[in-house]
């Protein structure tokens, strides 16, 4: 009884380490410019037990400060993954999927195929066997899902045209994963039967059990979400979404697939209700947390010891892995017509091992399909690639396209998401600040601006900004209007605002269009000339200032906020002119 309650307490231990460190030393390194993936691997490397955990029978008082369940810790650092792969789901829908089919199933395949087969070569000159020189290239063929969507969504790259390009390829990678794993059955069950018969009977598996959890909750999912959200008690949509994340991700495991697969459908089946923004507000808390813990058990498997006894083969196997799958994505991306500068960026940041590695090696290792001791070196390559992922992705930031002059109007293609964008006209400070709000929430959305030398160094970074003239309903026509779901004017200009208002108005009558003005002057005219909503930036800025203030005194944030809606609506009324 005193055992098992010590290990309780020591459990809790651990769990008071891992909120110390995720509320307190990752914000504190924030502040200081150090990405939270960095944080986290080198926090997991300081605590684990090849860091601290060294010196703890010498210096017993840093068992506090050392992990020492690693059970825990992989069991957490799984349902992180699990997560991760859950909230890429709920950002896509079955039509968005279909259209970046190009890049998942084209881009993606082909990357995984090519790199595979490039490892694969390599570890049989290794006098490796067949299987394994397989399972290897099949599972360094893989990049780090966890890392660069992190380090996208930290860069705010996720909606550009570099996010997607590495988005689409990650996710066609998830995706492998399944064959992958059926693979690592098969051939740890060779002795026992055919090779083809059981990779044959593990696909028909895969196929069920996937195709029952998307029919069953295509049918099932709406209807009960409905039928329980009119209950008063708050909790029962996180306890639905939990209920269906990890029972997902434990069938999925309990037929040999991987349980991150679980989760991605779960996540993919909620993206088509109306409840999937409230959701992704609910978990996004707990994705950050689980994937927190997910690094720190990457920088907790590194043996800076072990990393000494290969001297020359751990670094030169990094490095070579690193500049091998960079020199194979470029071609591919130029074949899919990826532009220069950004085929150099993905080739960097996909560069590295992904964690499905670790569960890849982890099973051949289980199943006799590897000696201890290449699994050990294998995972250690595994985890170090991931360890300076953070600081290699800076590379890509050397690389950057040399802006070639303005774009004419006819020369803009439609962004890519042809239903539902938003069209912001004018991409100064405040079309800069919505554009960043939007890619946050994953609104798609498209931009204009008159100036050539500030369009092409945007679209340099990625802003999908184009040069023209926002007089010129052409322009408008270009950036398909007539499928946005909102018009945002940023112009300083009164006149041409006015007469664009009123020539928008006249081509698109149901369209929700909202000016940004700098005072309170003509907001009446505005609303004449057909807008649907009108924002003066001084009374607003004004309005947040006040609305603070009362915070401060102790105010309550709602009566806070009704007050100054109150002001609002008076000070427009007062500062509107006569027709």
């Amino acid at each position: 009884m005193e055992n098992s309650g010590h290990e309780a307490w020591l459990v809790l231990g651990n769990l008071l380490l891992i909120l110390g460190i995720s509320g307190l030393i990752i914000p504190f390194l924030q502040r200081v410019r150090i990405s939270p993936v960095l944080g986290y691997l080198f926090c997991g490397l300081l605590i684990g037990p090849f860091g601290l955990g060294v010196f703890t029978d010498e210096l017993p008082f840093l068992s506090n400060f050392v992990i020492t369940d690693m059970h825990l810790i992989h069991l957490l650092a799984e349902l992180g993954v699990a997560f991760l792969l859950f909230m890429i789901g709920l950002e896509l829908t079955l039509s968005r999927l279909w259209e970046l089919r190009k890049y998942v199933l084209g881009l993606g395949s082909v990357q995984i195929l090519v790199t595979g087969l490039a490892m694969f070569g390599i570890a049989m000159q290794f006098n490796n066997s067949l299987p394994t020189a397989i399972l290897i290239g099949a599972a360094f063929a893989l990049s780090s899902t966890a890392i660069v969507v992190q380090l996208l969504t930290e860069w705010h790259l996720i909606s550009r045209p570099i996010g997607r390009v590495c988005f689409s390829v990650l996710l066609m990678q998830d995706l492998a994963v399944i064959p992958i794993l059926v693979l690592v059955g098969a051939f740890s069950e060779a002795e026992n039967g055919s090779v083809l018969l059981l990779l044959a009977k593990a696909v028909i598996t895969a196929i069920v059990v996937v195709g029952v959890i998307f029919a069953s909750g295509k049918i099932l999912l709406r209807p009960t979400l409905r039928a329980l959200s009119p209950s008063k008690n708050g909790e029962w949509l996180m306890s639905i979404v939990l209920f269906m994340v990890i029972g997902s991700a434990y069938l999925t495991q309990s037929f040999g697939l991987s349980a991150a697969l679980g989760a991605f459908l779960a996540g993919l089946l909620i993206a088509e209700t109306e409840y999937r923004h409230q959701v992704e507000v609910i978990v996004e808390p707990l994705k950050g947390i689980l994937m927190g813990i997910f690094f720190l058990s990457i920088g907790m498997t590194i043996d800076m010891a072990a990393v000494m006894d290969h001297p020359f083969w751990l670094p030169a196997s990094v490095i070579g892995i690193f500049l091998l799958k960079a020199f194979i994505f470029y071609p591919i991306a130029r074949i899919f017509q990826i532009s220069h500068t950004r085929a150099i960026q993905s080739s960097i940041l996909l560069a590295q091992c992904g964690e499905f590695a670790f569960i890849v090696i982890g099973l051949a290792l289980s199943g006799g399909l590897l000696p201890e001791k290449d699994a050990q070196f294998f995972l250690m390559v595994t985890a170090l690639s991931m360890l300076i992922t953070p600081l290699t992705t800076k590379l890509s930031y050397l690389f950057k396209e040399k802006g070639e002059g303005d774009v004419k109007a006819e020369e803009i293609r439609s962004p890519l998401e042809t239903q539902n964008h938003v069209i912001i006209a004018g991409f100064g400070r405040i079309g800069q600040t919505l554009a960043m709000i939007l890619e946050d929430q994953k609104i798609p959305y498209v931009a204009s601006d008159s100036k050539g030398s500030h369009v092409a160094e945007l679209h340099s970074q990625g802003f999908p900004v184009h040069f023209g003239n926002a007089k010129n309903l052409k322009l408008w026509d270009k950036l398909n209007l007539q499928h946005a779901s909102a018009a945002v004017l940023t112009l300083d200009d009164y006149a041409v605002t006015k007469q664009l208002l009123k020539d928008l108005r006249h081509r698109w009558p149901l369209l929700p269009i909202i000016v940004r003005v700098k005072d309170t002057k003509n907001l009446k005219r505005y609303f004449k000339s057909g807008a649907s909503a009108v924002v003066p930036e001084t009374l607003e800025s004004t309005l947040q200032l006040v609305q603070t203030l009362l915070s401060q005194r102790g105010m309550d944030e709602q009566e806070a906020s009704t007050i100054i809606q109150k002001h609002r609506q008076e000070i427009m009324a007062m500062e509107e002119e006569p027709y």
